[in-house]
């Protein structure tokens, strides 16, 4: 009995971290930042996917303009800017990248179609496609064999959404994950920790640049930068 006493409890410990990770810790990281609404709402991608995929929404305030978001968001990507998050975590499952901290206008032409790198050594299994794009409004990405069915009329089995809100002077950055690996703890967690950093790493990086560039248009009209 003694020897069972403890595999009883490991037991009962794996037990209560299950039910603490679906009860508690799964429900704050698949609606982090977002509220009922946003969570509710429907949003460009979600037609694509079929309306009973699992999903995420994640949102975060940010306080520039749209204007001065998307232009991180447009060049995320391996071989482009880097998606703004633990690269070093990137690097060491195979992914090759370097965070952008400048904008670079020969990556800011995004369309239908185009490539959005994950980790090129993997091949098309790294690959996203862009589904739908609006620039400073949204940007869904999905599977390149996802990308074959939405062009076939069919559905997708998951697409990453990226989606921008907000009246001028701040932003409202929407992140929705639909479908695919979603529900499954073993990509919801990593998932969630790279990402909220991503979209941190956007807010930081957008609102720098816009402040950087009010100073700039107030000390061209000879105006004190705390005006």
């Amino acid at each position: 009995m003694g020897k069972r006493r403890p595999l009883l409890s490991a037991l009962m410990a794996a037990v209560g971290v299950a039910a603490l990770y679906r009860a508690v810790i799964k429900p704050w990281m698949y609606t982090w930042g977002a509220d009922d609404d946003e969570v509710r709402a429907t949003l460009p991608g979600d037609e694509l996917v079929r309306a009973d995929a699992p999903r995420t929404t994640r949102a975060l305030t940010i306080d520039a303009p749209r204007a001065s978001v998307w232009p991180w968001l447009a060049q995320i990507g391996e071989d482009r800017g880097g998606f703004y998050s633990y690269w070093r975590l990137e690097r060491a499952v195979g992914a090759r990248v370097t965070n952008a901290e400048d904008i670079h206008p020969e990556w800011q032409d995004v369309q239908v179609g185009d490539t959005v790198w994950l980790a090129r050594r993997y091949g098309d299994a790294a690959r996203q496609v862009v589904a739908a794009v609006e620039p400073n409004k949204y940007l869904v990405l999905v599977s390149s064999d996802d990308y074959d069915r939405v062009r076939r009329g069919e559905k997708a089995f998951g697409a990453w959404a990226f989606h921008l809100d907000g009246e001028d002077g701040w932003t409202r950055f929407l992140v929705r994950g639909s479908g695919g690996a979603v529900g499954h703890a073993l990509f919801d967690i990593p998932q969630f920790v790279m990402e909220q950093k991503m979209m941190r790493g956007i807010r930081v990086r957008a609102q720098h640049a816009h402040r950087e560039r009010v100073i700039s248009v107030l000390a061209a009209r000879g105006a004190p930068a705390n005006a």
